[in-house]
């Protein structure tokens, strides 16, 4: 059988080098892959060494797709490849082998072509940071370095799993609130929509058979009929309403810094609400620093990562403040306490956690704290919430129904 003689990285920076035995050249890069090599250069045994790319094995240059900013990926089937990349990577099977199992079992054709990518990259020598750092829309900066200081140290494994978790936790409080909000937006569209049958279709034909009766109507029956003469009328006008609405809002998450700091500072002062937000941001804010500590970064370091992740501006700049406090020398409960943003309760804990050497036991404590409260309030809400819109719907809907019946009585009177 033919000899090849390689040369292929067997880490992020070490270079082996030898022979091995295979049909052709094709056979032998498939070997050393599945030896948990990323072969360089594969060439017949006594033959020049070949400088170019193997051919039929195309750079990462051209495997790259382009615009790959527009590509979208569900958060979900991230935390699953994930998930299932930490379970390969524990159970000791090569990166690229790794790859290769998770694009055939993924059924997500965008996550399947940038798997594909990555195995090529890594195949050409990149690591797995690198190659996860060209879809930043996919895998953000906190995921990739994340990935990278797991690299790094040697604990990918470990680091797959915290971030599986992570991810997992996270969607599993968004989940929370939406089915929260579920049933009130549920009953709101409900109402809407049998408020808008009854004032488009059914008072109308009503209004005619009054008009045909010639009797006078009383007065709660004509601002009801005015109502459904300019909403059958003017129902456009409703419409156009609901369109600058809708793009007011994603004008919002694209307003400039100042402008959102005042949107954002407004959220927070809303009674109830502002409570919530503020707590919320504070459970992620401690969840993600407590999972970039846990992983050996620098606090300096974790502090600018998690900036990002966080989409308050104001909390945002008080962070750009904490980080500058601690990279004055400052330690992080000192510079939490300069800012009014953050709880008593929440310095005081870094506090100990700091003294102790468990500052990352300490951000995962506050973290529960406040996620507890986060689904004590989302609790509350609800059920102020759907009391409120019942009442307020009835008493639309009750007012119709009286208005239209009103009329009827009095004839009824009137014949007796």
């Amino acid at each position: 059988m033919p000899k090849f003689s390689y040369e292929a990285k067997k880490g992020p920076k070490e270079v082996v080098s030898g022979t091995i035995e295979a049909p052709n050249q094709n056979a032998a890069v498939d070997k050393l892959t599945h030896m948990g090599y990323v072969p360089i250069r594969v060439f017949p045994e006594h033959a020049a060494p070949v400088k170019e790319k193997i051919p039929s094995r195309p750079t990462h240059r051209t495997a790259h797709p382009e615009g790959t900013v527009s590509i979208k990926v569900r958060a979900r089937d991230i935390t699953i490849f994930t998930e299932q990349l930490a379970s390969l990577v524990k159970s000791r099977v090569p990166l690229l082998e790794a790859m290769k199992i998770l694009h055939d079992q993924t059924d997500n054709i965008n996550l399947k072509k940038i798997i594909d990518d990555i195995r090529k990259q890594i195949k050409d020598g990149k690591t797995l940071t690198q190659s996860l750092s060209k879809y930043p829309k996919v895998f953000p900066t906190l995921y990739v370095n994340m990935v990278n200081s797991g690299e790094t140290g040697g604990i990918l494994e470990k680091t797959l799993l915290r971030l599986a978790d992570f991810r997992n936790k996270e969607e599993e409080v968004r989940a929370k609130i939406g089915s929260a909000l579920a049933y009130p937006a549920f009953i709101i569209l409900v109402g809407i929509g049998t408020i808008f049958v009854l004032l488009g279709f059914v008072i109308p034909r009503m209004a005619t058979l009054f008009t045909e009766i010639g009797q006078s109507l009383p007065l709660p029956t004509k601002i009801l009929l005015d109502i459904s003469e300019n909403v059958k009328s003017n129902w456009y006008w409703g419409l156009l309403v609901i369109v600058l609405v809708v793009v007011v809002l994603k004008r919002s998450n694209q307003e400039g810094k100042k402008e959102k700091e005042v949107i954002d500072r407004l959220k927070l002062k809303i009674p109830l609400v502002g409570g919530f937000i503020k707590e919320s941001i504070i459970a992620r804010f401690s969840r993600t620093l407590s999972l970039l500590i846990a992983n050996g970064i620098p606090l300096f370091q974790a502090i600018k990562i998690t900036i990002p992740t966080i989409e308050n501006e104001i909390f945002k700049t008080e962070l750009e403040q904490v980080h500058k406090g601690i990279v004055d020398g400052m330690s992080l409960e000192q510079s939490m306490k300069r800012s009014k943003w953050f709880p008593g309760f929440m310095s005081n804990m870094l506090a100990v956690g700091e003294r102790g050497g468990s500052l990352e036991e300490a951000l995962q404590e506050v973290a529960t704290f406040y996620e507890r409260n986060v689904d004590k309030t989302t609790t509350m809400m609800t059920s102020l919430i759907e009391p409120a819109i019942i009442l307020v719907m009835g008493l639309v809907v009750g007012f119709i129904v009286f208005a239209m019946l009103l009329p009827i009585f009095q004839i009824n009177l009137g014949m007796q």
